[in-house]
Formats: C-alpha cells, structure tokens, sequence
C-alpha cells in the first residue's frame, strides 16, 4: 500500500468489511439488537430507568468506539501484530476505564442528546444513536482481530504502510456506513 491514495485504502477497508458482514442479513442483526433494547426494557422498572441504563449504554459504546480506534492507531504505528490476548486485554482495560469514569461522562452525554427536551425525543435519539455504535463496534472489533490474525497477516501487513490516519478514518466512517445500512428499516419501539 506504499504510496496508496486515500481512495485506495478505503476501497480496501470497504472490501475487507464487506467480506466480514456477507454473511450477515439484516433480519439476523435487527433480531439482535431489538433483543438487547428488550433486555435494557426488562432490566429496568420505568421509562425513566430505561431511559437512564439507554444513556449510560450510549456513554460506554461511544467511549468503546474511540478506544477500538486507539488500539487499531497503535497496531498500525507500531507496524506489529500483537497476539489476540494482547488486544483483548488492551479492550478490557479500555472497557474498565471507561466504567470508571462512566459517572462524570454521562452528563456530557446527556447534553449533547438533549436530556432536558421531551422524554420520547430523548429516548428516541438515544436508541438512534446507540443501535449504530454498538453494531459499528462489533465491526471494529471483528475488523481488529482479523487484522491480527495470523493466516492475514502477510496481506494485512501491507496497511503498515498506508497513512495510519487514513486507514482508521476509513475503519471509522466505512463500519459506521455499514451499521447505519445495515440497520436501515429497523423499527424502534
């Protein structure tokens, strides 16, 4: 990828995303995530509480987003393949971080959604927005470690060489096109 345009490098990343959601269908996946807002719903006594567990979710996806990209930033600067259990564990730390500070972010959240306007406008924008992330997350992740995986490897090394910037921009923007067509149609109750 020496010298690959940025076009290049998001042709490549679209492609190699392609390849790990063919086998996804849409019916599969609004199946999942319907099921996780139930399970949020059923986990909560009031709307109130539902709507509260939805920010926190909001919170922790979008925190998670941005940690995936930093372990992906620092795979492709560092130009090595580190073992699965690396990244995972690298994951769970980002993932106990962000719990910890879960408490001091959500109000920041809750202004950016609108927290103080209509409790279904609120609700709504959550679950909108909270859909895409976590589907974009199971992307990243999926993305990552086939990345690193060994029998890759020797085609994926090729990214070492591309700008870092302009593969994690096109890892970002292409699995958060992927989740939003992907969840297109979903019906949000």
């Amino acid at each position: 990828m020496m010298g690959f345009t940025k076009e290049e490098v998001n042709k490549v990343v679209m492609a190699l995303i392609q390849q790990l959601t063919k086998d996804w269908t849409k019916t599969k996946v609004h199946s999942e995530v319907l099921e996780i807002l139930m399970k949020m719903r059923m986990e909560t006594k009031t709307e109130e509480e539902y709507i509260e567990l939805l920010l926190t979710n909001v919170a922790f996806a979008t925190e998670s987003s941005f940690a995936l990209q930093k372990i992906f930033e620092l795979i492709l600067t560092n130009k090595q393949f580190p073992p699965a259990e690396a990244v995972q564990a690298w994951l769970t730390d980002a993932h106990q971080k962000i719990d910890a500070q879960l408490p001091n972010i959500r109000e920041a959240y809750r202004k950016h959604f609108g927290g103080d306007e209509d409790k279904q406008a609120f609700k709504q924008k959550l679950q909108l927005s909270y859909c895409p992330v976590l589907l974009s997350n199971r992307i990243k992740t999926d993305f990552i470690f086939a990345f690193i995986h060994e029998q890759n490897q020797p085609m994926m090394k090729d990214f070492f060489d591309a700008d870092p910037k302009a593969v994690l921009e096109a890892l970002h923007h292409i699995s958060g096109f992927y989740a939003s067509m992907i969840l297109e149609g979903i019906e949000l109750v």
